[in-house]
């Protein structure tokens, strides 16, 4: 062990017994540090750093006990190391200080060997223990900074794979709009082809075929055409999405509209045969290339419902956030001749008149925007998916003062097929 100068106090209310053990105390080479008694004492172990105390048991007002007791019940005192002096030559007393948390005990009149002893047993192990200690508090410290060092990797892995899981969607998502708008693309293509010339229609039918063996695309394609009787399911839907985002808010889901109850009349394609219909089908039957078919209520879950539900999902929550408490969102539906009018209504707040234009605009900076005020990116996504997919839109208006109103578009296919 380094041989350290300790700071060592005594207390004593003889002044001769304070002298000797203070010039003891300096021959081993420490500082001494003399109290005349108990009170003195305590306020000299809280004005300076003591490394041991070497204390007289009879002592008027406060005695040696009392001391003892305050150094050792005191979590920043308790590891100072006391060694008890006393005239009582008796074993009771060294008993109940040693009980009371003494590291020693040494009777007067003692030896100056035996004292030297002590002494030096006493500060090698506050040594040690305060080592101890402070190599506790260095591993404490650094499982500290560890922990939040795994903290701050947890988090910075967190957000990593939520980014992941969000690019993933987002690629996901813009692979189907991709792909949704090739599909419509090409069935505008057959639209044209059907009323185009003979001659223009060749030319059509070949940059078709050309882009089937370009992109590999599976030539039994299945397109969907989205009519009537399926709005109430995919609206079905929406509101199963949406409805536990609406308790969590208090706002209640209205009843899904029957639409008029009506059903587009199918009108096959023209079965008469063209010699550029024969002649392509010589090469790709144009049955095994493109199937065309209706979503009816009996279909499955495809991705054209799916994605259409989720636009309206969007559109949903976002009335929700507009809505008033314990309010609730109705929903209607108008079928026209070549279009069908949904709306989304919600009784609560409105949007002020500069902000209408730029309510499905997705800032540059989403940090710089009102929270609360602007709508985030869930419209714009909507109008998105409702534009491409479908060929329809989406805009917003306010009711007066009542409330807001979501107006989806989308188009009626009197060219349908089933």
């Amino acid at each position: 062990m380094t041989k350290k100068v300790a700071n060592i106090l005594i207390v004593d209310d003889i002044l001769a017994n304070r002298d000797a053990l203070c010039d003891l105390t300096k021959a081993l080479g420490h500082t001494a540090i003399s109290a005349e008694d108990g009170l003195m004492a305590l306020k000299k172990i809280k004005e300076q750093a003591i490394d041991l105390v070497l204390l007289d048991i009879m002592m008027p007002e406060i005695d040696g006990y009392e001391v003892l007791s305050h150094i050792k019940d005191d979590v920043t005192l308790q590891d100072i190391p006391v060694i008890m002096i006393t005239a009582l030559d008796e074993m009771d007393s060294a008993v109940n200080c040693i009980k009371m948390g003494a590291d020693d005990y040494l009777t007067k009149p003692f030896k100056t060997v035996l004292l030297r002893a002590k002494i030096g047993a006493c500060l090698e192990r506050k040594f040690w223990h305060d080592k101890e200690k402070g190599y506790l508090r260095q591993i404490e410290e650094s499982n500290e900074k560890l922990e939040e060092r795994v903290r701050e990797k947890t988090q910075e892995l967190a957000m990593l794979n939520k980014r992941l899981q969000l690019l993933e969607k987002a690629k996901g998502d813009a692979l189907k709009l991709i792909y949704y708008r090739f599909q419509n693309s090409l069935q505008g293509l057959f639209k044209k082809t059907v009323q185009a010339p003979l001659e223009e229609a060749n030319e059509l039918m070949e940059t078709v075929k050309q882009s089937f063996q370009l992109t590999k695309v599976d030539p039994k394609t299945v397109m969907y055409v989205f009519e009537l009787k399926t709005i109430g399911e995919i609206l079905k839907k929406t509101i199963e999405l949406t409805s536990t985002f609406a308790q969590s808010r208090h706002v209640y889901l209205g009843a899904v509209p029957d639409c008029g109850g009506q059903t587009l009349n199918q009108v096959a394609l023209d079965a008469t045969p063209t010699p550029w219909v024969d002649e392509w089908k010589n090469e790709i039957s144009l049955s095994e290339t493109i199937t065309w078919k209706n979503i009816d209520d009996g279909g499955e879950n495809n991705e054209q419902k799916e994605l259409c539900a989720e636009a309206l999902a969007e559109l949903i929550n976002t009335a929700v956030n507009f809505s008033r408490h314990e309010s609730t969102i109705t929903f209607s539906c108008e079928p026209l001749e070549n279009e069908i009018i949904l709306g989304i209504h919600a009784t609560g707040r409105t949007i002020a008149e500069d902000e209408l234009l730029q309510f499905f605009e997705i800032p540059l900076n989403l940090k710089k925007v009102t929270k609360g005020r602007h709508p985030g990116i869930g419209p714009s996504t909507a109008q998105n998916i409702i534009r491409l997919l479908v060929g329809g839109s989406v805009t917003v208006e306010n009711r007066g003062t009542e409330g807001i109103s979501f107006i989806v578009k989308v188009k009626r296919n009197k060219w349908g097929v089933i």
